[in-house]
């Protein structure tokens, strides 16, 4: 098994995406969880998203945040999710935010999710939190998505199992999650409700769309429900945007259109930055891509036919991988002569 050297350029092209990757997973995930933190942000979440008779009459203060911080059997420690409780009904209802900046879908979330669930209801008997009744209270599975594609993955247990022999089904374990995704949930009031405001935001793909979301986040923030969260929901706004805008700051009486006097005079401009520096697929590709080209440019020997559309149509995984061979020694004719 070949090693890349030392300071190849494979090397350092692999560990400088794999830093940055884990540095914005980092960041995304204490954001979020920043942003959801406010009793107020959790009740639009709710109200904008959870389709329920009850979601109407909840107000902040039916809210009451729980320490997320268990353990499993073998001791790994949970610290990303936010757990909160809302009274409903006279009686507590745990809504369980996995925070964990999903960006893909993933095929086993439903199986996952049962896991985290019951982590949650062992710790809460543990601290002896039940209901009136001695039992474990419902709980409210929330996956939040960011991501382009639509969410594909099962949002049923049921669906990841083969069908139970007759008699057997009543054995089988049982979780449903709710997805709510950025980009595509849509029906919440993007006016007056906060998260579908921010999800406005974070979805804009052009300069006129953010201007206009962040107008609507600057009115929404002048409203008396807002006063508390007012001013840390500001400073969120502001930090998600400052990797982007030099020196962002929103002043509500001055209106968001400062935003783009810094370092982008248009959205535009802006996304076409981050496709080129932001370390997304596409960017990662055509840079393996180029530097696999230079590599197999300076080779002496004659390169078997196609090469390049060998290159052209790979992807990131198998550009890597040839990128190793060549740095471990092996000669690009070599690498190329299978079909």
């Amino acid at each position: 098994m070949t090693r890349d050297k030392a300071g190849s350029p494979t090397s350092v092209l692999v560990n400088d995406v794999q830093r940055y990757t884990l540095s914005m997973k980092s960041h995304s995930d204490m954001l979020y969880k920043q942003l959801f933190a406010h009793p107020e942000v959790v009740r639009d979440l709710l109200t904008g998203f959870v389709s329920a008779d009850w979601r109407g009459a909840l107000d902040t203060g039916a809210f009451e945040r729980v320490n997320a911080s268990y353990a499993s059997e073998n001791g790994k420690a949970r610290h990303e999710d936010i757990v909160w409780r809302a009274k409903i009904g006279g009686d507590w209802v745990y809504v369980y935010l996995l925070l964990e900046f999903q960006a893909r879908s993933d095929p086993w979330m439903a199986l996952r999710m049962q896991a985290y669930v019951g982590l949650l209801c062992q710790d809460l008997v543990a601290q002896h939190r039940l209901t009136r009744y001695g039992k474990l209270p419902p709980v409210l599975p929330v996956v939040l998505y960011h991501g382009r594609k639509t969410w594909s993955a099962s949002t049923d247990l049921a669906k990841l199992m083969l069908p139970p022999p007759a008699g057997l089904e009543r054995f089988q374990p049982r979780q449903h999650y709710l997805v709510i995704d950025q980009h595509r949930n849509v029906d919440a009031d993007g006016r007056s409700n906060v998260v579908a405001i921010l999800f406005r935001l974070l979805r804009s793909n052009s300069d006129g769309q953010l201007r206009e979301a962040l107008n609507v986040f600057a009115e929404r923030m002048k409203s008396p429900d807002m006063l508390r969260a007012r001013d840390s929901l500001v400073r969120w706004v502001q930090a998600v945007l400052r990797d982007e805008f030099c020196e962002t700051d929103i002043r509500l009486e001055e209106g968001p259109a400062m935003l783009f006097d810094k370092r982008f005079k248009k959205y535009e401009d802006l996304l076409e930055f981050e496709a080129i520096q932001r370390g997304r697929a596409d960017g990662l590709r055509l840079a393996l891509q180029d530097a696999l080209e230079t590599m197999t440019a300076d080779s002496k020997d004659a390169l078997p036919a196609g090469v390049e559309e060998k290159i052209s149509a790979a992807d990131a995984q198998q550009l890597r991988r040839w990128l190793k061979l060549l740095c471990g020694g092996v000669k690009p004719q070599h690498l190329f002569a299978g079909p």
